[in-house]
C-alpha cells in the first residue's frame, strides 16, 4: 500500500530514514517481539503456582478447573500480545522546516495492524522537550486495519529542543502482557526568535562610516560600491556600467566608497542579577527580540553586524554581511540565556579591543545594570560610536530608574531608546511576511523589518 510505504510502516524493520528531498524525517518503530509481563500477570502466575500446590496436596476438581482456566487465560493473553508485537507498525513523519516562535509544528502519524486480531488498546507516549508540545495518544484498532492522524502544537519558546524520545505500547485485553517499542530522539529542533520591529537607535558612527554624504570619488576600486556616476576622462574602462549607460544614453561608471561601512556590534547584557520578569514578559526575552529585529534590519540594509554577549557562555560573533551571517546571529539568539555573571561594564572593558576601530556599538541592557554608564564611557573613550537600547526594569518588576539613566545618557549625548513591558514588537505572521516582502528579501524572511 502506498500509504504504508510513504510512512515507513511496512514489514522492513528499519528505524529512522530521510526522504530523497531531505525535507522530511520519517521514524519507523517496531515493537519488541518478546512481550513483557505486567504485575497482573505476575500475580496470576503466583495464583497458578498456589493452585498447582493445592491440587497436589488436596486433589480436587475445583482446583483442577481453576488451574486450567487461569493457564488458558495466561496463554491466550501471551499469544495475543505476541501476534500484535509482530504485526503492529508505527510511523512518524516530521516535515523539516525553519521554525520561529509562534509557528505551528505539525507531525503525521500512522499505525498499521497487519494481524488478524484486533488491537484492544495502544498508547503513544512522547517525551519531546518543546514546552507545551504533546502528541501522546491512546486508541484501539481493528484487525487488518490502519489509523493515521496529525498532531502538533504552537512553538511558544525559543531555544533548542528535541522531538522524542517516544514509546509505543500495546497488549492483550486482560492487561497481562505488554509489547513495547521505544525510540530515542527523532530530531533536534531549533526554534528561532520571531523577527519583528524595534526602535531605531541612531548610533553615532566611528572613524570609518562609509556614509554617502561624506564620500569621495575613488579612482581605485574599494570594498563598497556607492552607485554609478557619469564617465569622466581618466576613468578606467573596466568600471563602465553598461546597463546604466544604455538606459541614460551616456557613459556611466561604477562609483566606489572610499571606505567600507563601519561594523555594527550588538552587545547584550545577559548577567543574571540584573534581569527581571518571567518567561515571555522578561527583560531577557525583550533583549533577544530587540537584538533580533536590529540585526535583521541592519543586515537588510547590507551592513555588517556582530554579536557579543556573556550568557551561559561567551557569545562572540564577528561582524559580517549576508544571509549566512543572518542565520548565525539567529542561531546564537535562539539559544542565548541570561545566565551570565559578568556585569555589562566589565564585559565592555574586557572586550573593547576586540570590537574594532570605526565600529558602532549598540548596547542592549536593563536599567537595573548599575554599571551601564561605566560601559558607555569605556566605549566613548575607545572612540567607538555608542547607542543604548534601554529596558525599563521597574515595568518588569525589577529595580533601576530608567528615566534617570535615560537622562544621564541624554546629558552625555548618547543616542538611546527606552522599551517598557508591553512593547509590541509586531512580529508578522508567516503568510503576511510572504505577502509583503520584496523579491530581494525572499531568501531571508525579513519583510517585516521596516519601521
Amino acid at each position: 500500500m502506498a500509504y504504508k510505504q510513504a510512512y515507513g510502516v511496512g514489514r522492513t524493520p528499519t528505524t529512522v530514514i530521510t526522504d530523497t528531498s531531505g525535507a522530511a524525517l520519517v521514524a519507523r518503530l517496531n515493537l519488541d517481539p518478546k512481550p513483557r509481563m505486567t504485575k497482573r500477570a505476575q500475580l496470576l502466575a503466583a495464583i497458578l503456582g498456589f493452585l498447582f500446590v493445592q491440587m497436589l496436596l488436596t486433589p480436587s476438581r475445583v482446583w483442577y478447573l481453576l488451574l486450567v482456566s487461569f493457564a488458558l487465560v495466561l496463554a491466550l493473553a501471551y499469544g495475543w500480545t505476541l501476534a500484535l508485537a509482530r504485526n503492529v507498525r508505527v510511523g512518524r513523519r516530521y516535515n523539516r522546516a525553519l521554525v520561529q516562535v509562534g509557528d505551528r509544528l505539525v507531525e503525521d502519524f500512522a499505525i498499521v495492524n497487519n494481524s488478524l486480531l484486533p488491537v484492544p488498546w495502544l498508547e503513544v507516549r512522547d517525551r519531546s522537550t518543546l514546552p507545551g508540545y504533546t502528541v501522546s495518544v491512546a486508541m484501539s484498532l481493528g484487525p487488518q486495519s490502519e489509523e493515521r492522524w496529525r498532531a502538533g502544537g504552537i512553538c511558544r519558546q525559543r531555544g533548542e529542543f528535541t522531538l522524542g524520545p517516544w514509546q509505543v505500547s500495546t497488549g492483550d485485553p486482560f492487561g497481562l502482557f505488554r509489547a513495547v517499542g521505544e525510540q530515542g530522539v527523532l530530531a533536534h529542533l531549533l526554534v528561532y526568535p520571531p523577527v519583528g520591529r524595534a526602535p531605531e537607535v541612531l548610533a553615532r558612527s566611528g572613524r570609518s562610516t562609509g556614509s554617502r554624504s561624506h564620500m569621495q570619488h575613488s579612482m581605485e576600486q574599494t570594498v563598497t560600491s556607492g552607485g554609478v556616476r557619469q564617465y569622466v576622462s581618466g576613468d578606467p574602462p573596466r568600471y563602465i556600467h553598461w546597463p546604466a549607460s544604455l538606459h541614460t544614453g551616456a557613459l556611466m561608471v561604477k562609483d566606489f566608497d572610499l571606505e567600507p561601512a563601519g561594523d555594527i556590534w550588538l552587545v547584550l547584557d545577559m548577567a543574571r542579577p540584573v534581569q527581571s520578569g518571567e518567561l515571555d514578559e522578561s527583560t531577557e526575552e525583550y533583549m533577544v527580540l530587540a537584538a533580533t529585529a536590529l540585526a535583521a534590519r541592519s543586515l537588510q540594509r547590507e551592513q555588517s553586524v556582530g554579536l557579543l554577549a556573556y550568557g551561559q557562555k561567551r557569545f562572540y560573533l564577528a561582524p559580517a554581511r549576508g544571509e549566512v551571517q543572518y542565520w548565525q546571529v539567529m542561531r546564537a539568539l535562539a539559544t542565548l540565556r541570561a545566565e551570565g555573571t559578568w556585569p555589562i561594564g566589565k564585559v565592555l572593558e574586557v572586550e573593547r579591543w576586540n570590537l574594532g576601530p570605526g565600529s558602532s556599538i549598540v548596547i542592549i541592557a536593563p536599567s537595573a545594570a548599575s554599571d551601564l554608564l561605566v560601559g558607555v564611557e569605556v566605549m566613548r573613550r575607545a572612540g567607538l560610536g555608542t547607542s543604548v537600547l534601554l529596558l525599563d526594569s521597574p515595568s518588569f518588576g525589577g529595580a533601576g530608574d530608567a528615566g534617570e539613566v535615560a537622562q544621564r545618557l541624554l546629558e552625555l549625548g548618547v543616542p538611546h531608546s527606552v522599551i517598557a513591558k508591553g512593547y509590541e514588537f509586531v512580529a508578522l505572521s508567516r503568510r503576511e511576511r510572504l505577502r509583503r516582502r520584496p523579491r530581494r528579501e525572499e531568501r531571508w524572511g525579513l519583510g517585516s523589518l521596516s519601521v
